[in-house]
């Protein structure tokens, strides 16, 4: 079993993973019993596969066995922490096969006895976040010109955390969680899409929006058309998350 190894407090982006095993000698080992086919399988070969976050409780665990894994199937698990906000963090959990496929996954929730330390530059889509984003665009005379002629409000969501960014003839004029008319258009992805996003070697934007990995909601001939402007924002945001973990 990997673990953590950081010695700075909690981070998003925090990874671990684990060795490839087979299921039923995950289960075996722990002392773990379940039928053969039980849809919980992975959900209880996670248990054993991943750490405990250092100082923190379990309270909460979403799990979607969107393809259950079998007592035979050979699996790793992966975490990357998405969230730590006051006394609780928020852990993605991936069940991969030997193919690569993610079979299983979830989010586990922890909690602390005491505020875990926040890092606005990973705190994506708080007004804290927002207004370093913001200042770092400012500055940005290509994210300026391009939207020279705009008028609206971008949104950005990540998971049920919304920010939206006021922006008129390329001044981003306002940083506020909601607008008084809503926003033109808002970017959605989930807390570990933005880690992975922000955190990954390359700005892949792109190809992930392609794969469907993003959705959005408003004015959608808006958001296809502003593609460009969203991967400036994107950038920074990388920019800004880089420079925290460095």
């Amino acid at each position: 079993m990997s673990a953590h190894t950081v010695t700075r407090p909690l981070t998003v982006g925090d990874r671990t993973a684990s060795e490839p095993r087979t299921v039923a000698d995950v289960l075996t080992a722990s002392g773990t019993v379940a039928p053969a086919n039980s849809p919980v399988l992975g959900a209880l070969a996670v248990a054993s596969l991943v750490p405990s976050v250092p100082g923190g409780v379990p309270s909460g665990f979403d799990w979607n066995a969107h393809d259950p894994v079998s007592a035979s199937d050979v699996v790793s698990a992966d975490t990357a922490i998405t969230r730590v906000s006051g006394r609780t963090a928020r852990r993605y959990v991936r069940l991969v096969d030997q193919a690569g496929t993610v079979r299983e996954s979830g989010t586990e929730t922890w909690t602390f006895d005491d505020e875990q330390p926040t890092v606005p530059e990973l705190d994506f889509c708080t007004p804290a976040w927002g207004a370093l984003l913001a200042e770092s665009l400012s500055e940005d005379r290509d994210f300026t010109s391009s939207l020279s002629t705009w008028d609206g409000t971008i949104g950005l969501r990540s998971g049920e955390i919304e920010l939206h960014l006021r922006i008129y003839k390329g001044r981003i004029v306002d940083v506020t969680r909601r607008t008084p008319h809503g926003a033109t258009f808002t970017f959605v992805a989930s807390d570990h899409a933005w880690t992975d996003l922000v955190l990954s070697e390359e700005n892949d934007f792109m190809r992930r929006a392609i794969r469907g990995e993003f959705s959005s909601t408003g004015d959608g001939y808006e958001y296809l058309r502003l593609t460009k402007p969203l991967n400036t924002i994107i950038g920074h945001a990388r920019a800004l998350a880089r420079k925290a973990r460095s």
